[in-house]
């Protein structure tokens, strides 16, 4: 028999195999089945001579062989070969954890959630009878100053310990509940605003519902506080009793401030003071005194406090001062400190209120005469915040780090002194979980922090509070939008104002551009309404009034939170300017699929990053680049792991370098005027620039104090007394730009009657605003942004014919118009700075000062922080010198230091980007005074702009070629 004839056409031996084709690719398909078990199975399995069949990638070939003497040959594929299984294995990815609440034991998301220890249906019938009880409040402060910790303590407080909890309780490992997206628990950094819903009582033991927000203290995400801002009652500063009021505090404080946000303050993690300062009673003392003052001084030396309608002056006999430590779990106020000695002695009759006021400042307690006084006679008295507070916590510090080492008299104390006993094993614990079951039993509950919050921030302005919810038209804002574990869609956090909202209800959600576009809305009907939790979600049938509320099924035109939402038939007349985001997004980088063919995929995913980072810019350049935008470098960070693993699963895409976003501007009046014409020479224009050199004008309208929404005689009025404008160019203001209003330029109509038909110039108004934003939102440099730069047309002839000034002449005219203006008044290259806060060891700032010159970058104040060997350094750096800044600054000052980065201004490039005979050294460091042409010609050519950028461009050459002679152009 011939060789051929014992095999198939595919290879495979014929009748010769016991084994089915079936059998042999089911064993291999299922990657589920444990190994042990296929080995197990394959080792009573008889051997049955198999010869391969014949495959072009294999390393070698199919030997002759005879049927009655086969052998098996393992044939070893070749590394080209690019195999993918039959069927994929699965894999499910959460960007999120968190779990809907059921009251099924037998759900298998139950298992992960706590229990609480009062009724939710309790809660929600509060919340819906009494929303004068309700709360909400963001809770804000500096990196690592103790915010999720806090929430931590209320979570661990409200909820009976489940078995995540009791693993906690066990260790000294945070629990963390609020940190629910997967970079914050892998990293353990807040990136994202959690809200919880809890109740809390206060020292009278009556119930408030509080909304709360945790805030992440990055200046990155900034965002997520600013959001939270549209929709609270109040917040809660958390200062780092060490640290005390930093820079970024400070940045923090102004925009409540700017938001008229009622505060309370809260001075935490009070025992740094004793197991790291060790600082004696009195330095505590004063150590707190003087964050206080310095919190107070600058509140009210800010330039919002002249609008700002709420308290400004905090002290602890105010109780709008908070003490904790967030780390062992305790807060206090003088109230609530007050309340404790008073409940050991039911039957004094002694004023709570009257008692706590003496507890701070210049009170001094004589045990001699058992009476307060304000002599402390040469000394010899302690204050009594220090005699009946501080000392206190200090001694029962100190006993029970005695007791970690076998001495048992920290139980006598608490028995003596507090009345209480603790189960032996307690003793036996670690120090670190002990201190927390002492302070827990001493200082039981957060009842202070209660009544401090309910004091400090009055009941909400909900909208007709007086009125019934039934009859209340709806209103309600969005704060921003979350993800879905899944990462397939969104919830959308909204605080209700007003009305009720049920499932099934249809809402009309505002647009961004509804104050321009009346049309600009949509109908969405709401599938599913839940409460927060942190990692959880509780479904609720309606929402009323205060609640603040997850809702499904109405993200579909929502981009950015921020805007309004009301009844569905609701007349809309006014609301609020839409809050836009972005503004300080400077840091940006190119993607691209690696597969031309996934740019679909890559485009949704874009859209799902933009929803769900608030901060994040997405443009297209004329080349065709994918530009993302962000504050950051951190922040860049989290949006590209994002959109990486979970918005575009797993699609392999290319990314640029880190580039940053530049500007343009002037720095001369424009030498000459040109005038520009249309193509059919029907129309023509002059516009000369200069510079703004009005630093509190900028600001003015980059706070929203100036905009075009207001009638033209306010803007007058305003300019006139503010600024010191004229009457006429006071009522000149035709428009302000680019969007982001960083650094606004300006357009103002400086014509004359006499030399201009005013009617026909008012006609193409809108044209020439458009030309006009298109210019500047793409300068003639780079494409980028004109920034601090006045425009003023000084003179028009427009054609009477509608059809010869259409938009389509008036607005490419009024592009090139400006432009010529711009280029003939000496353009200058913008770059965006990073204000760098560091705190540091006096050893440190040296090795600062370094890092910081190498990469043009320079201190700007240093100051020591009191009672510690630590400084608070301030300086800038130019954002594309400061890619890698924050891990060089840890490495070299071998973790020393830490820095952080936020925008601060934009300054002039050094050199003049029009030079073409700077030197542009290769592969060497540009100097100086060609920065500015090498980062133009750099940017153009990665813009695909061909070309040098010159006026010759934009102007006849015959009116170039004059202009160059006369000596206008160089």
């Amino acid at each position: 028999m011939d060789e051929d004839d014992l095999y198939d056409e595919f290879g495979n031996l014929i009748g010769g195999s016991d084994i089915s084709d079936d059998e042999s690719s089911h064993s291999n398909l299922f990657d589920s089945e444990d190994e042990s078990d296929l080995e197990q199975s394959q080792s009573h399995r008889e051997p049955v001579p198999v010869a391969p069949p014949v495959d072009s990638t294999s390393l070698i070939k199919r030997q002759d062989q005879t049927l009655d003497n086969v052998t098996q040959i393992v044939v070893e594929p070749s590394d080209e070969t690019d195999e993918v299984p039959v069927i994929q294995r699965s894999i499910e990815k959460k960007i999120r954890y968190d779990y809907t609440y059921s009251e099924s034991p037998h759900d298998e998301d139950f298992k992960a959630l706590p229990e609480i220890i009062y009724s939710r249906t309790f809660m929600i019938d509060t919340m819906k009878r009494l929303p004068e009880r309700i709360r909400t409040i963001a809770i804000i402060g500096n990196f690592h100053s103790g915010k999720t910790s806090l929430l931590d303590a209320l979570v661990l407080q409200t909820h009976s310990p489940s078995i995540t909890i009791k693993k906690t309780l066990k260790s000294f490992k945070p629990l963390r509940f609020l940190d629910n997206h997967k970079i914050e628990i892998d990293r353990g950094i807040s990136i994202k605003s959690s809200p919880i819903t809890l109740i809390l009582p206060d020292l009278k033991d009556k119930s408030f519902i509080f909304n709360f927000i945790d805030c992440p203290g990055h200046p990155n995400f900034l965002d997520e506080s600013l959001a939270s801002f549209n929709a609270i009652d109040g917040v809660l500063i958390i200062l780092d009793v060490v640290e005390g009021l930093s820079s970024r505090d400070k940045d923090l404080i102004t925009h409540v401030l700017q938001y008229n946000l009622p505060i309370t303050l809260m001075i935490n993690k009070i025992d740094r003071l004793i197991l790291e300062l060790k600082l004696p009673p009195q330095d505590a003392y004063y150590k707190i005194q003087l964050i206080i003052d310095e919190f107070n001084g600058f509140i009210n030396n800010n330039p919002f406090i002249s609008t700002y309608t709420h308290t400004q002056n905090f002290n602890p006999i105010n109780n709008n001062i908070i003490f904790a430590s967030a780390t062992y779990e305790f807060t206090f106020t003088l109230l609530s400190f007050a309340k404790l000695y008073l409940d050991k002695n039911p039957n004094s009759l002694v004023n709570i209120e009257e008692f706590s006021q003496r507890l701070w400042g210049d009170y001094y307690f004589n045990p001699n005469i058992n009476t307060f006084t304000t002599d402390s006679q040469n000394g010899k008295l302690s204050r009594t915040f220090i005699s009946f507070i501080l000392e206190p916590i200090y001694k029962l510090f100190t006993y029970t780090l005695v007791s970690g080492s076998g001495d048992n008299k920290l139980a006598h104390v608490l028995w003596n002194n507090f009345g209480i006993t603790l189960p032996k094993d307690v003793y036996k614990q670690d120090v670190q979980i002990l201190l927390k079951d002492v302070f827990k039993s001493i200082l039981s509950g957060n009842k202070g922090l209660t009544s401090s919050l309910i004091n400090s921030i009055p009941i909400p302005n909900l909208i007709n509070s007086s009125t019934s919810t039934s009859i209340s038209p709806f209103e309600g804002r969005i704060i921003k939008l979350i993800e879905t574990s899944d990462a397939k869609s969104f919830y959308t956090l909204l605080k209700v104002n007003s009305g009720t909202i049920k499932v099934g209800t249809r809402i009309k959600i505002i647009g961004e551009n509804f104050q321009e576009d009346e049309e600009d809305y949509s109908i969405e009907e709401i599938e599913e309404i839940y409460l927060p939790g942190g990692r959880y979600r509780v479904p609720i049938q309606e929402a009323s009034k205060g609640f603040l509320v997850l809702i499904k099924g109405i993200d579909n035109n929502i981009i950015k939170g921020g805007n309004y939402v009301y009844e569905e038939d609701s007349n809309i007349e006014l609301i609020p300017k839409y809050k836009s985001w972005g503004n300080k997004s400077i840091f940006k980088v190119a993607i691209e699929p690696a597969s031309p063919s996934n740019l679909p995929k890559l485009l949704e995913g874009l859209r799902k990053l933009n929803k769900s980072y608030l901060d994040c810019i997405i443009n297209v350049e004329e080349s065709g680049e994918h530009i993302i935008l962000s504050p950051g470098e951190l922040y860049m960070d989290c949006m590209l792991h994002d959109l990486r693993n979970f918005f575009t699963d797993n699609l392999e895409i290319k990314v640029s370098d880190p580039m940053t976003k530049f500007g343009e501007t002037c720095i001369e009046i424009s030498s000459t005027k040109i005038t520009t014409k249309t193509s059919s020479g029907h129309n023509q224009i002059s516009i000369i620039a200069e510079p703004l050199n009005d630093l509190k004008l900028s600001k003015s309208i980059e706070m929203d104090k100036i905009n075009l929404r207001q009638p033209i005689k306010t803007i007058s009025k305003i300019l006139r007394n503010d600024f010191g404008w004229d009457s006429l160019a006071a009522r000149s203001l035709w428009y302000f730009g680019p969007n982001d209003l960083q650094s606004p330029s300006i357009l103002l109509d400086d014509s004359l009657e006499e030399e201009t038909n005013k009617d026909l110039l008012n006609s193409v108004k809108d044209s020439i605003r458009l030309g006009f934003k298109w210019g500047i939102s793409e300068g003639p440099l780079c494409d980028e942004p004109i920034r601090n730069v006045k425009f003023k047309i000084l003179d028009a002839v427009i054609n009477g014919s509608e059809i010869q000034r259409s938009s389509t002449q008036i607005i490419p005219m009024t592009r090139r118009a400006c432009y010529t203006g711009f280029l003939t008044a000496t353009p200058r290259l913008l770059e965006p700075y990073y204000k760098v806060d560091i705190i540091c060891g006096e050893l440190s700032i040296k090795v600062v000062n370094k890092i910081l010159d190498n990469r043009r970058g320079y201190l700007i104040n240093q100051v020591a922080i009191a009672a510690t060997n630590l400084f608070e350094l301030e300086g800038v750096i130019p954002v594309i010198e400061s890619i890698g800044f924050e891990t060089d600054l840890r490495i070299q000052t071998q973790g020393q230091a830490m820095g952080y980065l936020s925008f601060k201004q934009w300054d002039i490039v050094p050199g003049d980007p029009l030079d073409s005979q700077a030197f542009l050294p290769s592969l060497k460091p540009v100097p100086n005074k060609s920065l500015a042409r090498d980062f133009v010609m750099k940017t153009r050519k990665r813009k695909g702009l061909s070309g040098d950028p010159s006026l010759q461009k934009f102007i006849e050459p015959e009116l170039y070629s004059k202009l160059k002679d006369k000596g206008f152009i160089n």
